[in-house]
């Protein structure tokens, strides 16, 4: 899908993390950053910006995504993100421990240069969905079809229930509405979907089945704290694609992402500045 990145390496502090601003304020920060060091008035090393015009299916610019799963987990427990180390202790069952990992995830001075981490998920199962069925996600519906999907919003159910969680969650990333905003895994006939973003939800962020399929099943409907930890990168394109997870400890497991493969680099650069 079309998209726009635009880098910005500058030798003063742009006062985003400090103000904890988000929203419209934090856009109007950035517009200033960037005029700014476009006009000569802030110092700056490097300004660039990439696009991607494609509107091929496979084409998105949006960042990977895997997860460590807890189940009855005990002593240290966690693994490596990108080779960095990261563990807790279990205790006070899997969800609290699932918590903790997330935390210390997003609190790692390595790890959280590369990764954001949330425990916070929606899941839904899938069980003989048949063409034509659909199911909405964040108020985006994905409908399913007999093979592969030429339209954005397509899943393929022209397989086995797992390979056919495996291509929902794969629309749900590649989805322009969704792709910064949500990342999804799967694992068997389960997708489990976390916000991307640190942001307040909203009403709109749930799993609706409003046709009631009885091949859809929300686990949860809602994002809850749970024992899977989506960690998703902060990098897209083929860096994050890169960063691997490997598990540690009684109880602890990594699945693969749904979706690394198929996200473009972008395919025109153009610096500003020097």
């Amino acid at each position: 899908m079309p998209s726009l990145t635009v880098t910005l390496s500058t030798d003063t502090q742009l006062a985003l993390e400090r103000g904890q601003v988000i929203g419209p304020e934090a856009l109007r920060y950035i517009i200033d950053a960037l005029t700014g060091a476009q006009s000569g008035h802030r110092g700056s090393n490097a300004l660039a910006w990439c696009s991607n015009d494609s509107t091929a299916l496979g084409e998105a610019i949006a960042p990977s995504v895997g997860a460590f799963v807890l189940s009855s987990a005990s002593g240290s427990v966690g693994g490596t993100v990108a080779g960095t180390s990261v563990t807790v202790t279990a205790s006070g069952g899997d969800v609290a421990t699932a918590t903790a990992l997330a935390t210390a995830i997003r609190a790692n001075a390595t790890v959280n240069r590369l990764v954001t981490a949330s425990n916070l998920t929606m899941g839904v199962t899938l069980a003989s969905v048949t063409a034509g069925q659909y199911i909405d996600v964040c108020g985006v519906r994905f409908t399913a079809k007999n093979g592969a999907p030429t339209l954005v919003g397509e899943f393929d159910m022209s397989g086995s229930d797992t390979a056919d969680a495996t291509s929902l969650a794969l629309a749900s990333n590649r989805h322009p509405a969704l792709t910064l905003r949500f990342r999804a895994v799967s694992s068997g006939a389960v997708v489990r979907i976390a916000p991307y973003l640190d942001r307040p939800l909203t009403a709109m962020d749930r799993i609706t089945n409003s046709a009631n399929f009885s091949t859809f099943t929300a686990i949860v409907a809602e994002p809850t704290a749970g024992a899977y930890i989506l960690t998703m990168a902060l990098n897209v394109g083929a860096v994050g694609n890169l960063i691997a997870l490997v598990a540690s400890g009684t109880g602890s497991t990594a699945i693969a992402t749904s979706g690394g493969a198929g996200y473009s680099l972008p395919t025109t650069t153009h610096n500003l500045i020097p």
